[in-house]
């Protein structure tokens, strides 16, 4: 009788109750077929309560007899389903990793399929972030491209594909670009010291263009508003040279300041303005056509209005100083698209900005974590980053130095978090993550 009971007890499972299995098989489970597979989930335990089995699926061995997790505590957990196998008593069980860290086995029915665009926007849902997101993981093939909340939001417009957002300093990375061309035509030389160009800056005769692309010039400016439209590169100019401040101590010091005299020296190098410069040189060598100059927006496409989230409200008006916006010539006064501005990126490393060699000129071949416009990081890593004074914009690329895995963020409502925080944990989602 004792025996019995031992072999009815041992035939329970998820599915019901098996006839009893030979001896020699020692009653487990078996796997009638098994696929290889790929597709995005997440826990849904609302209704269920199911065991997570790290050795394999339920009962098929002596480890998998007894759940080494519950499902309860994986609720709304965002995983990637490699493999199922159906047993034989008819109850699919599903392979999952999270993160890349491969977990076990559950029931297939505790999962339901969810797109990486799907539990990118529910983090950014969280973080009450408005605008526009990219997330990539085989360059643009199979990119998440997000739209989420309103452009406008008296008019109830919603952000889209098309929807302009200004870049803030993301921009210095073009100017960067720009003289870095400039340098490889030998029409200057980064150990050019800008007593060359401007000799009323202070100590000008010890600062070098390499400095200024580092924000080692010993150049400080504050972020400040002129008390007008500055309508001309000239004023834009001058109102700089007026406001700044020079030091004998280089160590670094970002400040828009020294990106506006290499938009100056570029422009005087050159012999054309810098935003025809940016036309010639950006634009149009990589056709982007959602990208534009402070005061060339069309009027036929939408421009996000900024906002703020304060006090558990979404939309509180907080709109960019045109005034502030005049001041930051080759700083922080065009805007665009994540997408065009992935394409940029792109463009400079693949030979129609810059070439991979002189991209690491610019980019100071690693002497310094800040360079050329950009942050680069030890493991591989660059950061753009860029926010307007007083404004809810805030934007954000994050990703590989080859441009292969990234995000982009470009907010018309800062988020709740930080967005350098925010740009981490969606990094991860697209590096473990495809979307489907």
């Amino acid at each position: 009788m004792k025996k019995l009971l031992l072999a009815v007890a041992a035939a329970i499972t998820v599915g019901g109750i098996l006839p009893a299995a030979p001896a020699s098989a020692k009653s487990y489970l078996t796997i009638a077929s098994s696929s290889k597979t790929d597709y995005n989930a997440r826990f849904n335990q609302s209704q269920r309560n199911d065991g997570i089995y790290y050795y394999g699926p339920y009962y098929t061995r002596r480890s998998a007899k007894t759940r080494d997790a519950s499902g309860k505590n994986w609720q709304h957990r965002f995983v990637r389903v490699t493999e199922t196998a159906t047993l034989s008593n008819g109850v699919t069980f599903a392979k999952f990793s999270w993160y890349g860290k491969s977990i076990g086995w559950v029931d297939q029915r505790a999962l339901q399929k969810f797109s990486r665009s799907s539990n990118a926007t529910a983090l950014l849902n969280k973080a009450h972030f408005k605008g526009r997101a990219m997330l990539f993981n085989n360059y643009y093939t199979g990119s998440s491209r997000i739209s989420i909340g309103n452009a406008d939001n008296s008019s109830q417009t919603a952000n889209g594909p098309t929807t302009l957002f200004p870049i803030a300093s993301l921009q210095k990375v073009m100017t960067g670009a720009i003289i870095e061309q400039l340098a490889s035509s030998h029409k200057l030389s980064l150990n050019d010291r800008l007593s060359k160009y401007y000799p009323s800056v202070a100590n000008s005769q010890n600062i070098t263009l390499r400095q200024l692309l580092n924000h080692r010039s010993g150049i400080s400016m504050s972020e400040s508003t002129p008390n007008t439209v500055l309508t001309t590169q000239a004023a834009q100019l001058n109102y700089t040279l007026q406001q700044l401040k020079a030091s004998s101590n280089q160590s670094y010091n970002y400040t828009n300041a020294n990106y506006t005299l290499l938009a100056a020296v570029a422009s005087k190098v050159a012999g054309q303005s810098y935003d025809s410069l940016v036309q010639d040189r950006i634009i149009k060598p990589l056709k982007l056509t959602n990208t534009y100059a402070w005061n060339n927006l069309p009027t036929s496409q939408m421009t996000a209005s900024g906002y703020t989230f304060s006090n558990g409200q979404d939309y509180q008006n907080a709109p960019v100083s045109q005034k502030l916006v005049s001041s930051l010539l080759g700083a922080s006064n065009y805007y665009s698209t994540p997408e065009d501005y992935y394409t940029f990126q792109k463009g400079l490393r693949n030979g129609k900005v810059l070439t991979k060699s002189q991209y690491q000129d610019l980019a100071d071949n690693g002497a310094y974590t800040y360079a050329g416009g950009m942050y680069h990081y030890s493991n591989g890593i660059k950061r753009d980053r860029g926010s307007l004074t007083g404004a809810g914009y805030d934007d954000l690329y994050y990703g590989t130095e080859g441009n292969k895995i990234g995000v982009i963020l470009f907010a018309n409502q800062e988020p709740s978090r930080s967005i350098n925080s925010l740009g981490e944990t969606l990094y991860d989602l697209a590096r473990y993550y495809n979307e489907n």
